[in-house]
């Protein structure tokens, strides 16, 4: 049975196996269904083929034990780390000493090997899938150097030939290396906000711009066919010394095994075959993000290849990929891509050109200026529907339309009920994404700080309550956002901020900056009501020498169900609020555990005017001041109270229908 025209359906078979073995065990009923149908329509001898990519990705995960001193390779770098390759796999490691490493050096070092942590939050990022699908095995910290060798290394000839302008280098190097660094973090986020970010990563669009510009040159002196030769040979030698680029490769070994094989298979089996290869190599690597959108949208340039208005089909193509990274669908997306794209050719030339003629530096200079112009003007511009992150229904139910979508436009027949259906189906996910049947109350992780997050039923209302802060990076476009706008949340009404300690509020700035904010509340008011939810504020009567003890203390009631958060509150007002409730009580059925869970705080006084059930913890991981304290925990724990607490727990929601709650951590 000749691969040829089959290959395509192994390649389904394998995608559907590694499904099953790694996001979840449903997939093996579509990898049964799609083998059957092989089976029927290709006889037996699929049935081989099918055992041996089975076999192959079936490979049990060899467990390494590797050692404290190792030997390797640096491959990739970035601002306080490497990636090396050694005999043991490719290994990340922490470089905090002053010792310059540069690409293709050999080390010889001392590592002390590091944990590789859980996602902290629903939706949050997943350090291991992340690691496996780069083929990283371990991450560490360097103690020590005993070795380094210097080696030639292209990355870091090109890197000479940059210009010393930190502005000017940033985008030479995500042009020519693929590199992003921090000169260029906002214009990064930006262009992620804008869903444009995948024009700037080094793809086929480059690669052919490349493959042309390095024709032209050599057409001059030698006949096309060995041009073409030579051009190819040329961007090997740059694919496979830069930093590795899964997209790069992919579109370099397009062009080159597609003329190569024409006589034996077409490009769809040249890109199925490559697919095989890669997820043989590593099946993790599909979570690899880049690997996805490169495979997808290239595959969607097949499939629609001489087909009328094929631009847009390939942009349809990528909007479940948009939402499982970005959450949001920016309405000018589609438009902005077709308008910058010639834009971005002629800029990418230009980097190119840079890097040989230091004369067109200032061109190139006014070129960045102009397009961070145009992405401050379209950012601002632009509208955005928020959905949330699309769960596997979505995505089967969108591929499935899309794909019947391209049969019946092959056939010249009708799309109009394809269009209808993709349309519905958007439609009715932005209204599943925004207005829930339940409320909730999360408490989302933010290390050592508080921030939690009602989420009224119907869109009623969103509250947060503190934002968390952090010294060391921007909390709130890395973790409170993306949060908000994976579950649906496109505003908040109100943000309470319970006391101005900067693990409460400190990314409150960022937040009002990056998101929708209403209203900012940080003052006492005696009563406010959002929907089904009412806000009354406790006063002992007392002004306090601390910012702790002035903390607002909100006893909150949704359906009956009353939560009572209490910022860092410590024991000089626990004791004036159990003078004031001793004989009367306050019915709580959630606490905030005040202070994070301090000794000098949840008093033996607290429990004999409140008695909760669930006691919720904002903490974080190892950190320097002992929280929670241990007498805490045992005082919540003989009073049989369930503790969640974000450094073991991650986030905690509470959903809630009507005066029925369910604890999910």
């Amino acid at each position: 049975m000749p691969l040829s025209y089959h290959l395509i359906d192994y390649a389904i078979i394998g995608l559907l196996y590694v499904l099953f073995r790694l996001v979840h065990p449903l997939f093996l009923i579509p990898f049964i269904i799609v083998f059957l149908i092989v089976v029927y329509s290709q006889r037996f001898e699929a049935v081989i083929v099918t055992l041996i990519i089975v076999a192959i990705l079936s490979r049990p995960e060899k467990h390494i034990d590797l050692p404290a001193r190792l030997h390797g390779t640096v491959i990739n770098m970035q601002t306080n780390s490497v990636i090396i390759k050694t005999e043991y796999g490719n290994v990340k490691l922490y470089n905090y000493s002053e010792t310059l490493l540069l690409y293709g050096d050999k080390i010889d070092v001392q590592v002390s090997y590091l944990d590789i942590d859980p996602p902290d939050n629903d939706y949050g990022f997943d350090e291991h899938h992340y690691l496996k699908s780069k083929h990283i095995v371990a991450k560490g910290r360097i103690e020590s150097f005993y070795d380094i060798t210097h080696h030639f290394h292209l990355a870091n000839k090109l890197e000479s030939m940059m210009s010393s302008h930190d502005v000017i280098q940033s985008y030479q190097r995500l042009f020519i290396l693929g590199v992003r660094d921090e000169e260029m973090y906002e214009d990064y986020k930006t262009m992620s906000h804008l869903s444009i970010v995948h024009m700037f990563a080094l793809s086929g669009m480059h690669i052919m711009i490349l493959y042309t510009m390095i024709q032209t040159l050599f057409v001059l002196f030698i006949d096309k066919e060995k041009t073409s030769i030579i051009a190819k040979i040329i961007l090997g030698f740059y694919v496979y010394n830069i930093p590795y680029n899964v997209s790069l490769e992919r579109a370099y070994l397009m062009l080159v095994l597609v003329e190569l094989l024409k006589d034996h298979f077409n490009a769809l089996d040249v890109l199925s075959g490559l697919f095989l290869w890669k997820i043989f190599q590593n099946a993790y690597i599909i979570f690899n993000m880049s690997f996805v959108f490169s495979y997808v949208i290239y595959l969607a340039v097949l499939l629609t290849r001489g087909m009328k208005g094929q631009s847009f089909l390939i942009y349809l193509s990528s909007i479940p990929l948009i939402l499982c990274t970005s959450y949001t669908i920016n309405i000018l997306s589609y438009l902005l891509v077709n308008l910058l794209e010639p834009v971005i050719k002629i800029f990418y030339v230009t980097t190119v050109l840079s890097m040989i003629f230091a004369i067109l530096q200032p061109i190139l200079e006014l070129e960045i200026k102009l397009f961070e112009a145009i992405l401050l003007f379209t950012n601002d511009m632009s509208s955005f529907i928020t959905f949330s992150k699309p769960n596997l229904m979505f995505i089967v139910l969108f591929y499935s339309a899309y794909l019947s979508l391209l049969v019946h436009r092959q056939m010249n027949q009708s799309i109009k009920h394809e269009v209808l259906f993709l349309i519905s189906l958007m439609f009715v996910f932005h209204i599943y994404s925004t207005y829930k049947i339940y409320d909730e109350v999360t408490m989302i992780n933010v290390g050592q700080g508080d921030c939690t997050l009602i989420r009224l039923a119907m869109n009623q209302g969103n509250i947060l309550i503190d934002t968390g802060g952090n010294h060391n990076y921007d909390l709130a476009t890395s973790t409170i956002i993306p949060y908000l706008r994976a579950i649906g949340v496109n505003r908040l009404d109100y943000v309470y901020i319970s006391h101005y300690d900067f693990d409460h509020c400190g990314a409150l700035d960022s937040l009002k900056q990056h998101f929708k904010v209403r209203n900012v509340i940080d003052k006492y008011e005696a009563h406010r009501s959002i929907g089904s939810l009412s806000i009354d504020m406790l006063s002992t009567g007392s002004v306090y020498d601390n910012l702790n003890d002035n903390s607002l203390l909100m006893y909150v009631t949704l359906h009956n169900v009353h939560y009572f958060f209490t910022g860092d509150m410590g024991i000089n007002t626990e004791d004036d609020l159990y003078t004031l409730y001793k004989d009367k009580k306050l019915d709580v059925d959630v606490l905030k555990v005040p202070h994070h869970g301090s000794s000098g705080s949840s008093s033996v006084k607290l429990f004999e005017i409140v008695h909760p059930k669930i006691a919720m913890i904002g903490v974080g991981k190892h950190n320097l001041y002992g929280h929670p304290s241990d007498i805490v925990i045992e005082r919540l724990k003989q009073r049989h109270i369930m503790i969640l607490r974000t450094d073991e727990d991650g986030s905690s929601t509470i959903r809630q229908y009507g005066s029925r709650y369910y604890v999910f951590r």
